[in-house]
């Protein structure tokens, strides 16, 4: 069916796109009447005198030329957009443009970067570790704490790796129609499909229409993903610039099926597949006539399918939002300039969202239930913001930016059966008026930034400062340095969670801010790379600590919320370098990590570290770049070798959405080895990946190695897998 859907929806964006096409006629046409237009309205004024060259004084005679003549009144000069010829079109002037005011060219090339971003999420995966299938959580290992929204959110944290925020959505300028599809081949059954089609109707108007879906069965019992994201965006301004408008309407709903994870007999014949030691009834390994256990050969748990899982649900987020943004310039340099110095405008975002967990067979994983009958949690919650803004721009003063935002947060929990006996409350009510002041200036040869955040009301408040500092020290040479501040509130997870099962139901309205502070040093270089330092101080930390006894670890999955009044101290050194020899490059990311905590002896918080991290995180790359059939065909091919050291990983609870700190499963010290073939022919890029090509290796070269590669504590990470996909942008 979702095949079916997916044809479906491939045809009508087709037909929509040749429809739309159309538009592009329509335009020169448009243009062609408003120069008539204009010529006309001056055609006096064009028509020169060839004999003197002056122009000719403008008449109205009657019929029997006896009345004086009159002086007709200028006409008022009218703004003439420029219309660049289509012949000068460049793939330059197809703009893609984001609510942060930043802007990119739309990318067509070959590169290392688009083989790391050609993935479900678009982004690069290098401190994520992915679950196996596509669509399903993305483990950390790495943490930027200053990336993270200033405001509260709903919770359900993992489930928004792949959900479109107001900064994420994207809109356009094109001088023709465009279209973007994106393919990439599923685990198991299912397909994947991401297209875009913009077109300007006008030089005024743009329309972009997206939608993203895919379904993937996977190849573990209950791991089927699937989602189902439109998206459509719009902007207008006047043909002098001076008015823009922009709205976005995204409807969203990502849906997995989740299992806990591998039980942990199943955990032992994944690991030993297809070896394991023959065992008696009583479970005593068997010996042979030398005194060594004896193998058995079973490769049918090799079969995913076959290893035991702790349970089958479904966890489902869904989404709806409406955003408009005014913009409104004012005081230009000069007249007829579309240049200003001040503009005006306002933000309005509605959006309402609904995360649930369904269980048919509740179990005893998540421990005892209230009523032994289907698990339905589900929680709401409903936001509006409004913002207010100001921006100025000065030779001399620099860019300065003055917002002020409103912010009404709704947080509801859906009927359950602990309504019965509760005490708590269901829902978070909370305002919140915020000010935000940003800053950009060259000084003394110093790009000089800065921002701070103040909320103005006590509940759910944020602070946050950053400064940034760069300069051009040498040649080519940039240095720069950074500080963040930032305290801010937890998701509302933290503050309220109510469920049927009895351990899941808490209600923590003391909880204090986290408070980070990091300071950062880089240096970089065009052709030799960069290398970045941050130190981070952490204060408050808040995490879900799980609190499983040791005899029913990977049984019972039990946790709690724990806020710890211990320093934490985190430093991450990241080099990125680029070495090219020829046709050959070598593509090396390289990031140490270090974490500090005072140990409390009185209570360890059931483990050493709140936050956990590997100690180094290798990514290096070896790729050969060419071309074939008389450079029709230009391709990129190599390898990709990804490591890191073990750690004790945080650990996937799917009832809430959520990772969970734990401390007594590591993960990690595997290699990992890819290999690609990425082509490009003309506006269309193709790509064949081989996942994980070194298990299989590994097993040539000695049957006896162990499957010890996982994304989370029994989670395995993905088996060796062929995939391929493209990407095919077309320009009418």
């Amino acid at each position: 069916m979702f095949s079916i859907r997916i044809s479906l929806f491939v045809f009508l964006f087709l037909l929509l796109k040749t429809v739309l096409s159309q538009q592009k006629e329509a335009i020169i046409i448009e243009s062609k009447e408003f120069d008539q237009e204009f010529n006309e309205a001056h055609k006096d004024t064009l028509n020169a005198n060839k004999k003197n060259g002056l122009d000719e004084k403008v008449k109205q005679i009657s019929n029997n030329g006896n009345k004086k003549p009159l002086n007709k009144k200028p006409t008022k000069k009218r703004f003439i957009p420029f219309v660049k010829p289509m012949d000068d079109v460049s793939i330059k002037d197809y703009k893609i443009m984001y609510l942060d005011g930043s802007e990119k060219d739309v990318d067509t090339s070959l590169s290392i970067e688009g083989e790391y971003t050609f993935n479900f999420l678009r982004k690069d995966y290098f401190e994520y570790l992915t679950f196996p299938n596509m669509g399903e959580a993305f483990n950390k290992m790495g943490y930027n704490f200053h990336e993270q929204p200033l405001t509260p959110q709903m919770g359900a944290r993992v489930k928004h790796f792949g959900y479109f925020e107001k900064e994420d959505v994207p809109y356009y300028e094109v001088p023709s129609p465009y279209t973007e599809l994106f393919f990439k081949s599923t685990f198991q059954q299912g397909q994947n499909l991401d297209a875009t089609l913009a077109i300007n109707t006008s030089p005024k108007f743009n329309i972009a229409v997206s939608f993203k879906g895919f379904r993937s069965l996977g190849k573990y019992v209950a791991s089927l993903s699937r989602a189902r994201q439109f998206r459509i965006s719009s902007q207008y301004q006047n043909y002098n610039k001076r008015y823009r408008m922009r709205l976005h309407q995204t409807t969203q709903s990502l849906e997995n099926q989740v299992n806990g994870g591998l039980t942990n007999d199943s955990d032992y014949f994944f690991q030993n597949a297809p070896n394991y030691v023959s065992a008696d009834e009583a479970g005593n390994p068997i010996l042979d006539e030398d005194g060594n256990e004896q193998i058995v050969f079973y490769d049918g748990f090799l079969d995913r399918n076959r290893l035991g899982t702790h349970l089958k649900a479904d966890n489902i987020l869904k989404g709806k939002r409406y955003f408009m943004e005014h913009r409104y310039q004012l005081f230009p340099i000069k007249k007829d300039s579309t240049v200003y110095k001040m503009s005006v405008g306002l933000r309005t975002s509605l959006e309402n969202k609904t995360y649930q967990y369904k269980q048919d067979k509740p179990g005893k994983y998540f421990n005892e239930t209230y009523e032994n009958t289907v698990v339905v949690d589900s929680t709401m919650f409903n936001t509006i913001e409004n913002n207010l803004f100001l921006s100025f721009k000065d030779k001399t003063l620099g860019q300065f930016n003055l917002d002020l935002y409103h912010h009404n947060w709704n947080y509801s929990i859906g009927p359950n059966e602990y309504e019965k006996d509760t005490v708590l409350s269901n829902e978070i009510k909370a305002n919140q008026i915020a000010v935000q002041a940003r800053w950009e200036k060259e000084i003394f040869g110093f790009s000089s930034k800065a921002m701070v955040y103040k909320s103005l009301k006590n509940e759910y408040a944020t602070q946050a400062l950053r400064v940034n500092l760069s300069r051009n020290i040498i040649k080519d040479i940039i240095l720069g340095a950074s500080y963040n501040y930032r305290s801010q509130p937890l998701n509302f997870n933290f503050y309220l969670t109510q469920s049927d099962f009895r351990e899941y139901n808490w209600e923590n309205s003391s909880l204090e801010n986290q408070n980070f502070k990091t300071q950062s040093i880089f240096l970089s270089h065009p052709k030799w790379g960069s290398i970045k330092a941050d130190w981070t101080s952490i204060n408050n930390y808040t995490f879900f600590n799980n609190k499983t006894p040791l005899l029913q670890l990977n049984k019972r999955f039990i946790l709690e919320v724990l806020q710890t009044d211990k320093k934490i101290d985190y430093l991450k050194v990241r080099l990125d370098n680029r070495l090219d020899f020829g046709n050959f490059s070598w593509v090396n990311n390289l990031q140490y990590q270090k974490v500090n905590q005072e140990e409390n002896t009185e209570e360890l918080l059931s483990g050493p570290l709140a936050l956990n991290v590997p100690e180094w995180l290798i990514r290096s790359t070896l790729m050969l770049t060419s071309s074939m059939f008389n450079k029709a065909l230009f391709f990129q091919s190599g390898f990709t070798f990804v490591f890191f050291t073990d750690y004790y990983a945080d650990q996937y609870n799917p009832l809430l959405a959520e990772f969970v700190t734990q401390n007594n499963t590591k993960i990690g010290e595997y290699p990992r080895v890819d290999f690609f073939f990425n082509s490009k022919i003309k506006s269309s890029r193709i790509y064949l990946k081989l996942e994980n090509i070194s298990s299989p290796i590994e097993h040539l070269i000695n049957v006896d190695t162990q499957y010890d590669y996982y994304a989370a504590p029994f989670v395995p990470y993905r088996d060796f897998s062929i995939r391929f996909g493209l990407i095919w942008n077309f320009f009418e």
